[in-house]
């Protein structure tokens, strides 16, 4: 296993984020933790990360080195985006991974000039050019507008197939995680229950079969958001 989550929690003063939590990551997985705001997603990934650490229970990984897109942009405003960028790597690094998120023409432009969109780029390349063995993700796609979001979504898809990535992403719409995914995890608030589902890769599947696969994922999700232990 690439990374293993054994009997995790964790609590914020008296509010209890996560409660004892198993889950495994395998190597080249595309994974999705689909849940409901609020039910402590972004606390997981940041756990899995290791930007957090928990009150009890164990996280063990084989791998070092991480990118992790945070659901906020975090640029510095007043550097152009190749700064930002170059920050983890080379500047010539830096500059194949704008070019391949399609950026290779904005590279002195500072992130106030940037769309919702391409600041989204941004943050994905900066995260890419440290050459990152797992890539977690924080609902990339929120307050996208349609058409962006389904061409980042295309991005994402094939720079996993490409650079032979492990990705972690947590998002609310069963739609994405359907249509990205190998393997899903449906959660109810605090981690109290959760229902997998194994789709195998997302390569092959038509719109029908995404679609399919939503409707069962969006039923999941409203069966284990009732559940109260």
């Amino acid at each position: 296993m690439l990374i293993k989550a054994e009997g995790v929690s964790k609590s914020f003063g008296n509010n209890q984020v996560i409660q004892n939590l198993y889950l495994s990551v395998t190597e080249g997985e595309f994974l999705s933790v689909l849940g409901s705001s609020g039910c402590g997603k972004t606390t997981l990934l940041r756990l899995l990360a290791g930007i957090l650490k928990p009150d009890s229970g164990r996280i063990a990984t084989n791998r070092s080195r991480i990118g992790f897109v945070f659901q906020d942009d975090r640029l510095i405003p007043w550097k152009n985006v190749l700064y930002n960028v170059s920050l983890v790597s080379s500047e010539e690094r830096a500059k194949k991974m704008l070019k391949r998120v399609e950026l290779a023409d904005a590279l002195y432009k500072y992130p106030g000039e940037l769309s919702g969109g391409m600041a989204k780029r941004v943050n994905l390349a900066r995260a890419l050019s440290y050459n990152p063995e797992i890539l977690f993700l924080d609902e990339p796609f929120s307050s996208l507008d349609v058409v962006t979001r389904e061409k980042m979504m295309e991005l994402i898809a094939s720079l996993w197939k490409e650079v032979n990535l492990t990705i972690i992403m947590v998002t609310h719409d069963p739609l994405e995680a359907a249509e990205l995914s190998t393997r899903v995890v449906v959660s109810s608030k605090g981690f109290k229950r959760l229902q997998e589902f194994e789709l195998g890769d997302p390569g092959g599947r038509t719109f029908e079969e995404n679609a399919r696969i939503s409707k069962k994922l969006l039923d999941s999700l409203r069966k284990v958001s009732d559940f109260v232990q």
